[in-house]
């Protein structure tokens, strides 16, 4: 009976090791992180982004009005590890800083659509027009390009943003079927201000990419800055969540890899275009050309009207007009007027009481 045991014993392990040499998985085996890469898939996800900035989270300089808080567009793509959009304690790329600047895309479109070997697929996830919200879409992964990385603008701020740096969606060889990740606010390092209305300060030479924490900037008058508490809560969380696996033979793979690399080719052209086109200037609210045909388009800034004063102080103002409203999806109209404070005490005659009391 015992030799007959040990004979099954011993067969039984000759099986398992010939099934791990030709890859099969076993149950109850240990996968390496190539596991993902050797099933052939292509893996369909769903992101989630769910926002909770409240004042009752965070109270200090809650934003009330001009603007009120909530957030950009998200902006994300799966890579291979080649790849890096951002990584804290490193500066921020210019496309990058631009777009945790503004809000604006169009320039890091540009930028990523010369790295088309390294992407696989690209995301938006539609404006949260409040503090409080959630927005989703969905993207593809495969074998190779298993990372995905996003950006979100937190407004009003000088440069703050959220995001999430190369999260490899292969966890120990299989595809992670849901997970959840807390956001904190990130700071590009190319903007000094310290609270969420602050003129944008260039920083001068650039900072690092930084977590912002309730206690970093180590300043009083950081809208972030809560010394009593240890941890802030955080202020977004985003979902990932596979949806389903498509194998090779059906062609999936290379229909939508067909179909993205289409869509990149289609942008480069548009580019293109816009760039040797001679018509009128486009600028958005930060003063930087819309290239989407979605957005609205508006014309430059005309002349600074007379001062309102010839004694004193006055106002003046300058205009510009709507030459395309947003379609669905696009960017608003930002302000069509603009007003400054103007006049002197110089002017002033001798017999003016404006300054008599």
């Amino acid at each position: 009976m015992h030799t007959k045991l040990v004979l099954l014993l011993s067969m039984v392990a000759i099986s398992v090791q010939r099934a791990m040499v030709a890859g099969d998985p076993i149950r109850g085996a240990v996968f390496s992180d190539e596991s993902c890469r050797t099933t052939g898939v292509l893996v369909f996800y769903r992101i989630k982004l769910v926002t909770s900035w409240s004042k009752k989270l965070f109270p200090k300089h809650y934003p009330e009005f001009r603007p009120p808080p909530h957030w950009s567009m998200t902006f994300g793509q799966t890579h291979n590890n080649s790849f890096q959009l951002f990584h804290l304690k490193h500066p921020a790329s210019v496309p990058v800083a631009s777009f945790a600047e503004t809000g604006q895309a169009a320039y890091l479109e540009e930028s990523l659509s010369l790295q088309q070997d390294l992407l696989f697929d690209e995301f938006r996830l539609p404006k949260i027009r409040k503090g409080k919200g959630e927005s989703e879409a969905t993207f593809f992964v495969d074998g190779t390009h298993s990372s995905v990385s996003f950006v979100t603008k937190i407004i009003p701020s000088p440069d703050w943003f959220v995001g999430v740096d190369s999260f490899n969606l292969c966890s120990r060889g299989r595809w992670l079927e849901k997970v959840t990740i807390p956001l904190h606010p990130l700071d590009a390092g190319t903007s000094s201000g310290l609270t969420f209305t602050s003129p944008k300060w260039p920083t001068n030479p650039r900072g690092l990419v930084e977590r912002i924490t309730a206690r970093y900037p180590l300043h009083f008058a950081s809208s972030f800055f809560y010394p009593e508490i240890k941890h802030l809560p955080p202020i977004a969380h985003v979902t990932f969540t596979k949806i389903k696996e498509y194998n090779n033979h059906n062609n999936v793979h290379k229909k939508v890899k067909k179909l993205k690399y289409k869509q990149r080719t289609k942008l480069l052209k548009k580019i293109n275009r816009q760039s040797s086109s001679a018509d009128a200037v486009v600028f958005n609210s930060a003063g930087n050309e819309i290239l989407s045909d979605k957005d609205c388009r508006v014309s430059a800034w005309s002349a600074w009207s007379p001062c309102s004063k010839t004694c004193g102080l006055g106002k003046r103002n300058r205009t510009r007009n709507v030459l395309q409203r947003h379609r669905l999806g696009g960017v608003e109209c930002p302000s069509l007027v603009e007003t400054q404070w103007c006049g002197s005490a110089r002017q002033c005659s001798e017999i003016d009481s404006y300054f008599r009391w």
